[in-house]
């Protein structure tokens, strides 16, 4: 691959991420859309380099959404200065699909055709497509289906127990308190941070952090500190912060109110944990 290869992607990239970028912004489209615009960039682009038989740059054109990718990692982390790991956003396995469905487009799809732009049998797919699509969403909107929608819970009993068992385990001799219910708020915090923010991302975060020092959400507790901390620290602020808002009071409630008070927008989810975790020790 030449240099002007690799360069011509890389603007390309930059193209792709700037125009789904804008889109994102003034119309706040979701991640499926942004996936459709920067499939249609791609395939556009596709057609054009057929079109004036540079198949050189059609190759292995599925790059460009590398680039995109590292536009939008630099533009999040050094620009908006957050988190473009965090599980919620979904970042990563957004752009693993986008890279790995670019790649499988270039293989199966723009490599193999004399005519990579629509052809009249193409065309009329779609319309087909379309017109399924359209009476689909008719049907929805016009509530002659009926959907249940629930809300899954975050994490279920089996996966709750067993990953408190694993904690447990790893962080016997580092938890010593002598509340089983504190025990039991800490790991339940613990648990749905875990879930949140794996091993291997927090150690990405570290490697952030001693590169830039900027403050960020540290160890297995994810707190938030404008110094490294360690898992086991993260653990012991919590703690300390949790018997704080305790203090003296007592009561079956005690600390489902401390847990509310800490985690905030965040505590119906640790609160689901900490009860699971109540009824199997039935405490």
């Amino acid at each position: 691959m030449s240099i002007f290869t690799l360069f011509t992607y890389c603007i390309i990239g930059l193209l792709s991420f700037l125009i789904v970028f804008i889109l994102r912004s003034k119309f706040k489209i979701s991640r499926l859309y942004n996936t459709v615009f920067s499939i249609i960039i791609f395939l556009c682009f596709a057609s054009i380099f057929n079109y004036l038989k540079i198949d050189e740059l059609n190759k292995n054109l599925f790059i460009i959404f590398v680039f995109q990718f590292i536009f939008d990692f630099i533009y999040t982390t050094y620009i908006l200065d957050e988190d473009f790991f965090n599980k919620r956003s979904s970042n990563l396995s957004y752009y693993v699909f986008l890279i790995i469905f670019g790649l499988f487009l270039n293989n199966s799809y723009i490599n193999k055709v004399k005519v990579v732009f629509l052809t009249g049998e193409d065309i009329r797919l779609i319309i087909w497509c379309l017109i399924f699509l359209f009476m689909y969403k008719f049907i929805q909107e016009e509530k002659l289906l009926d959907t249940n929608y629930h809300t899954e819970k975050i994490l279920d009993e089996g996966t709750i127990l067993t990953m408190f068992t694993k904690l447990r385990r790893r962080f016997l001799n580092d938890i010593k308190v002598n509340d089983m219910h504190l025990e039991l708020a800490i790991y339940s915090i613990m648990i749905y941070y875990n879930s949140k923010r794996s091993s291997f991302f927090r150690s990405f975060d570290n490697f952030r952090f001693r590169i830039n020092g900027r403050k960020r959400k540290l160890g297995i507790m994810q707190v938030e500190s404008n110094t490294f901390i360690t898992d086991i620290e993260s653990i012991d602020i919590v703690t300390r912060e949790l018997k704080k808002i305790v203090g003296k009071k007592t009561g079956s409630g005690t600390y489902d109110a401390a847990i509310s008070k800490y985690m905030k927008d965040d505590n119906l989810e640790v609160l689901e944990i900490y009860n699971t975790l109540k009824n199997f020790f039935k405490i």
